[in-house]
């Protein structure tokens, strides 16, 4: 059991756990340090609000509840799919759907952020846009590129996992 563990671990396994973690650092940075700085500095113009005190609280708080979702989501999709077993069209529909069902959750989580997260009406289109592209790099780019064998071809946009495997 544990040369098997090793074995997939070393090979296909390793370089997808490596791509999750490659995008989720990546959504993170963009998340945490270059969004806040774009509104720190004008970039993304909020006239309705102290910008210390909103990205210290709301923006903070938002944020971290979209990544949170975002980064669980995928690693939801990944512990279902590597269990994976599809063996009709039937089997491949419903882990489409399982997909689909769990992008909904980070997606909510935009929703969820900004209705509770966040006062500044000049913010809400900046913070809709920027989250659904968190999300796009946390939880599709990764489930599209690293998806375990049995599912890797179920996410849309899959075919950039070519890209990706040498």
């Amino acid at each position: 059991m544990v040369q098997c563990w090793q074995v997939s671990v070393g090979g296909k396994m390793a370089q997808e756990l490596i791509r999750i973690l490659v995008f989720t650092v990546v959504g993170f940075f963009l998340m945490f340090l270059i969004q806040p700085w774009l509104f720190e500095n004008q970039i993304l113009f909020i006239g309705d609000q102290n910008v210390q005190n909103w990205l210290s609280t709301q923006y903070q708080r938002a944020a971290y509840l979209v990544a949170v979702f975002s980064v669980l989501s995928t690693i939801l999709w990944y512990v279902l799919s590597s269990r994976a077993k599809i063996l009709s069209v039937q089997d491949n529909s419903q882990w489409r759907l399982l997909w689909w069902l769990i992008f909904l959750m980070p997606i909510l989580s935009i929703g969820a952020a900004l209705a509770f997260f966040n006062t500044s009406r000049d913010a809400q289109l900046w913070l809709a846009m920027l989250f659904s592209a968190n999300v796009l790099i946390l939880f599709w780019l990764p489930t599209a590129t690293s998806s375990p064998a049995a599912t890797k071809h179920l996410p849309p946009g899959s075919k950039l996992r070519k890209i990706f495997e040498s």
